[in-house]
């Protein structure tokens, strides 16, 4: 093989290579380019070229700044400035409405063989959805929140360890804690042991056999005094379904365990009374049984 045949095989197999590239380069949704260190585009895909609404050959050779953003100088807080200036991958939210969408680009740089930064490769992810999908989150979070807190029922959530992950307004209002200072401790630090272990058993049967529980407890307020609390406990779990902690729903059944008791001790008193008036009657059965008895030997 000749030096022409030897310098063409070698063009072919650069182009193939190059032609390779290009298809590796296109395949990814992202947007891609490479900037030399002057910030001239060297290189760019078919989404870059989209997202520009442009053509290849009016990309290649312009500066990103002056293309992309319509500016003079580099974007305000430019990825590439800052990679430029320590030579390390940087990633920062891009929203300029020159472009469109929002997008997440990443520098990420690109040395010769003595270590010299040559440019670098820009990657750049249309994150337009995921913050509508993040804005609708918080907007639900709040709304979320909101009827968390003023739902008329203590709700407590405590993970394996015993400890509060999160409560809401109203339980941390009768245990009179914030709800930061509430989040993290465990039943051991509000009540005493004896009482903690009560409540912790609970918890633990739940968690051990995944099944919900209720019962009704008996608490101290130190506003209201005497306070009896209704609790249903469910198994809060993972994705895989495993039991991670304990979701608590208690509400405030005093007026109505009281109401219990005043029925209980007016039936209590009821009962005594009508024992009395059935006393009585058979008293008053056997006096008269007697009067007639001794009405008849007078008669006799």
């Amino acid at each position: 093989m000749n030096e022409i045949d030897s310098l063409k095989k070698r063009v072919a197999e650069l182009e193939k290579a190059n032609r390779e590239l290009d298809n590796v380069f296109n395949a990814t949704g992202d947007i891609i380019f490479v900037t030399d260190k002057d910030n001239v585009i060297t290189r760019a895909n078919d989404a870059c070229v989209s997202l520009l609404n442009t053509k290849l050959q009016d990309i290649v050779g312009k500066k990103c700044h002056e293309l992309v953003h319509k500016l003079d100088e580099p974007w305000p807080g430019c990825p590439f400035e800052k990679t430029k200036e320590d030579k390390k991958t940087h990633t920062e939210e891009v929203n300029d409405t020159k472009i469109g969408p929002s997008l997440l680009v990443t520098t990420l740089p690109i040395f010769n063989e003595k270590g010299e930064m040559l440019g670098a490769v820009h990657t750049a992810k249309n994150i337009t959805e995921y913050n509508k999908q993040k804005e609708a989150f918080s907007e639900s979070e709040i709304k979320y929140n909101t009827i968390f807190d003023s739902v008329p029922v203590w709700i407590f959530y405590k993970d394996r360890e015993n400890r509060f992950v999160r409560v809401n307004k109203i339980f941390s209002d009768v245990i009179q804690m914030s709800k930061e200072e509430l989040e993290g401790k465990s039943l051991f630090d509000l009540y005493p042991r004896e009482q903690a272990l009560a409540y912790w058993r609970d918890d633990k049967d739940v968690i051990d056999s995944g099944n919900p529980k209720m019962n009704i407890v008996e608490l101290m307020d130190t506003k209201r005094g005497r306070l009896w609390v209704h609790t249903d406990k469910i198994p809060y779990r993972n994705k895989k379904g495993e039991v991670i902690g304990v979701i608590g729903f208690s509400a405030d059944i005093t007026e109505r365990k009281l109401a219990e008791e005043t029925l209980v001790k007016k039936a209590r008193d009821l009962e005594i009374f009508y024992r009395a008036a059935v006393d009585r009657e058979m008293k008053i059965k056997e006096l008269k049984k007697k009067v007639q008895e001794l009405e008849a030997k007078i008669r006799g």
